[in-house]
């Protein structure tokens, strides 16, 4: 009994693992799991060795010769993205940025993203899109103060947060005047850049276009809240 009892244990490990390498797998096809990613590696190692495990009661050389290989190509894997991250180094505005902005992002993908932009300081005054014309950057408004308005109506402020995420990629025109209302601190990418990161890593577009959606929500409970506010002094 205690020994029928030891190879159920075993053979459950093997159905654990084998579970854990078709959802990663699943997951990794559904965009959920990024193939260079911890999570991604860390699934394929659990996988590996709770297989292995298995194969002590019903031992197969060429079974085993394939985890054993899983585990040290993940061990590898996951070595390799922890001195990758250990080598990125952010200023304390791009850590900021992407801390608000960007939480789900690699530290090298961030780091790629942030060396094709360039922050600058801009003056009140400075417009940052111009409502009906082409949106040809974004900008990442770090503090300070911006005016949107529309058919020459001021609609809403920015304290902070992305301006142009919306029709930047597509290169759309702009819904709404942003206009610069104190100095600020801002990080400007163009459109073009953008569209070439795109191209070479889909990782990449789809972390961006979750990071600008989440964005655009913020902002929108914000002048949402703000209208309540003004609403409920009247």
């Amino acid at each position: 009994m205690e020994h029928f009892l030891s190879d159920e244990a075993f053979n459950a490990a093997g159905l654990v693992g084998v579970v854990l390498y078709l959802s990663s797998y699943a997951l990794l096809q559904a965009g959920l799991l990024r193939g260079n990613g911890y999570a991604y590696a860390v699934f394929n190692l659990c996988a590996s060795c709770l297989i292995l495990i298995s194969l002590t009661v019903a031992f197969n050389m060429s079974s085993a010769i394939i985890q054993v290989s899983w585990i040290v190509i993940s061990i590898m894997g996951i070595a390799r993205l922890a001195i990758m991250n250990g080598r990125v180094r952010f200023s304390p505005d791009e850590r900021s940025m992407r801390d608000h902005v960007f939480p789900d992002m690699p530290l090298p993908m961030a780091r790629r993203f942030l060396n094709r932009g360039t922050w600058m300081d801009a003056e009140a005054g400075t417009i940052l899109t111009e409502e009906g014309q082409p949106v040809v950057n974004m900008y990442y408004l770090a503090n300070g103060a911006a005016q949107v308005s529309s058919g020459g109506q001021v609609i809403g402020r920015i304290e902070s947060g992305l301006v142009g995420e919306m029709n930047v990629i597509a290169g759309g025109e702009a819904s709404a005047t942003v206009r610069i209302t104190a100095p600020l601190r801002l990080f400007v990418i163009s459109g073009a850049s953008l569209r070439r990161l795109i191209a070479r890593d889909p990782d990449f577009h789809i972390l961006l276009e979750n990071s600008m959606s989440r964005d655009t929500g913020r902002k929108l409970m914000r002048a949402n809240a703000r209208l309540t506010a003004k609403a409920g002094g009247q």
